[in-house]
């Protein structure tokens, strides 16, 4: 049944005081082994961009998962625009005028991004049984212009990159004209121009009257867009405040507890050894939406205990390059030449994923859940998926099970895996944050001398992203080797002490840390 609130005008909206209302919402998985919210309050004013934040695991997708019907709390009321709601799917949110930007897309990987927008929003172009696909595409094109968003609607979303999915997840919500707006996680993959662009999109959105509910870690977005602030922490509301009253320094103690100390980028020297990566001339006949090859005659090496940075805007290459270094994307030109502690050279160009794997290269992907993880597994057989065989775990066939739990005990501990209830829950039942951790937990605990890593601290909160830079500085300490892909220029400079930019298919700088920062990158971003 609609309900004739969505057809009230501004001048009623505003006398509306609350867009949405969660009142003592509870919600256990697991037979109420786990406790995903307990009593949680939210009080989201209309017209207002309200920001959810928490650690990783302390029930924020959860929260907003219910809002959208896609779970039924246990306990607990929801009131959209001060009248109580009864959410049982997506479907009554919509009608309601909720939309939701998941932090895990909900696309079909065989349908154009056209197919993808108009699927569920039918009703817009329907006369007659039959879809005027030339409406909605005038419609769709008109939006992606409107927010700068360079999308080939013809394009299948299996072609896409992950910040390009975001891009046509949240081009949905705009072409369903949806009145609440939930984004979780959406500016996690973008680049910073991007991220300038999304929010000034928001802004937009907001002074037109829509409401704005957001999820993120990053204490630099809250304090720009944010309105309001309600604080989660172990699945409960633990604070609600407005943006204005608060520093940054008293928020990221809010979150974390206690101040984060800021690492130092570790010196490097070359000294005599031996490059544990050589990559030489490395092409790819991919191209680009402008016919620009994606990987363009790269060549860089990487010594032990170095970390490189690879920086760019997102779309240059890098994604392509990882994929290409892992074996999971074919090159077309160049060498990839492998050094083991054995001193033996092996070119990976020719192998497979797994034998790339076998050899001692760790890969923490961009996207978790397509080459990181299986979500109907439980968490300790995914902290063991690249090692399966291997004698401590498997013996003819047989897997070693007390061996395998003791490791996921360990590990769970070690990483601070939440929801994981000891390595037996499933993949799928934790939040995005931990399912990252647990794909890094696999990838730097096992046998290996050389880490690529895309993204790894995306959709992480404050206190993860430095832990987990620890983990990677210790790894350098350790004399392995770390290629960094990240879009994030902060997270770059940090940590590597040799940073590579790439644009357009090509390496236009390579330069240690300690002579580069953000101005001299930016500069060749838009060479």
């Amino acid at each position: 049944m609609k309900i004739c609130i969505l057809s009230h005008s501004m001048e009623t909206n505003k006398k509306i005081k609350y867009a949405v209302q969660m009142k003592g919402i509870t919600k256990t998985f697991c037979e109420g082994k786990v406790i995903a919210n307990k009593n949680v309050n939210i009080n989201v004013k209309h017209n207002e961009i309200h920001v959810i934040c928490g650690e990783n695991g302390a029930g924020k997708s959860t929260l907003m998962s219910i809002l959208f019907g896609l779970y039924q709390p246990d306990k607990g009321e929801i009131y959209i625009n001060d009248k109580k709601v009864n959410l049982k799917n997506p479907a009554q949110a919509n009608e309601l005028g909720l939309g939701m930007v998941h932090q895990h897309f909900k696309l079909i990987n065989c349908f154009t991004i056209l197919d993808n927008v108009i699927l569920g929003n039918e009703k817009k172009i329907a006369k007659n049984g039959l879809l005027n696909r030339k409406k909605a595409k005038e419609e769709i094109e008109k939006i992606c212009k409107e927010y700068d968003f360079k999308l080939d609607l013809t394009c299948k979303i299996s072609f896409l990159s992950v910040s390009q999915q975001q891009k046509v997840e949240i081009l949905k919500l705009l072409y369903a004209n949806a009145k609440i707006l939930i984004f979780d996680e959406p500016t996690a993959i973008l680049s910073d121009h991007e991220i300038l662009i999304f929010i000034k999109m928001l802004q937009q959105l907001k002074r037109t009257g829509k409401t704005i509910i957001f999820i993120t870690h990053k204490i630099d977005e809250i304090k720009k867009i944010a309105d309001s602030i309600t604080i989660l922490r172990s699945g409960e509301s633990i604070k609600t405040l407005t943006t204005k009253k608060i520093k940054k320094d008293e928020l990221i103690e809010l979150l974390v507890g206690k101040n984060i100390v800021k690492q130092n980028v570790i010196s490097f020297s070359k000294k005599k050894s031996q490059p544990i990566l050589c990559v030489k001339n490395l092409c790819s006949n991919k191209v680009d939406n402008n016919k620009i090859k994606i990987i363009n005659n790269i060549s860089f090496k990487i010594y032990p205990g170095e970390i490189v940075g690879i920086a760019g805007v997102e779309g240059n290459g890098q994604s392509e390059l990882a994929l290409i270094l892992t074996g999971i994307l074919k090159a077309s030109g160049g060498s990839i030449l492998y050094h083991n502690e054995n001193n033996e050279v092996f070119d990976l160009t020719i192998l497979n994923p797994n034998k790339i794997s076998k050899l001692g290269i760790s890969h923490v992907p961009e996207d978790r859940h397509k080459y990181g993880c299986i979500l109907d597994e439980t968490v300790e057989i995914n902290l063991i998926l690249n090692q399966i065989d291997d004698k401590k775990f498997s013996n003819n066939f047989f897997l070693k099970w007390k061996q395998i739990r003791l490791n996921a005990i360990n590990l769970c501990s070690k990483f601070n895996i939440l929801g994981a209830n000891n390595g037996k829950a499933k993949m799928w039942s934790l939040s995005g944050g931990n399912q990252q951790k647990v794909v890094i937990a696999r990838e730097l605990t096992k046998k290996h001398l050389l880490t690529i890593m895309v993204q790894p601290t995306r959709g992480l909160d404050i206190k993860t992203i430095n832990n987990i830079h620890n983990f990677i500085q210790q790894e350098a300490k350790n004399n392995k080797a770390v290629l960094l892909i990240s879009y994030e220029l902060d997270e770059i400079l940090k940590i590597s002490n040799r940073v590579i930019v790439m644009n357009k298919g090509k390496i236009v700088c390579d330069k240690p840390s300690t002579k580069i920062n953000r101005n001299i990158i930016g500069k060749y971003l838009i060479s």
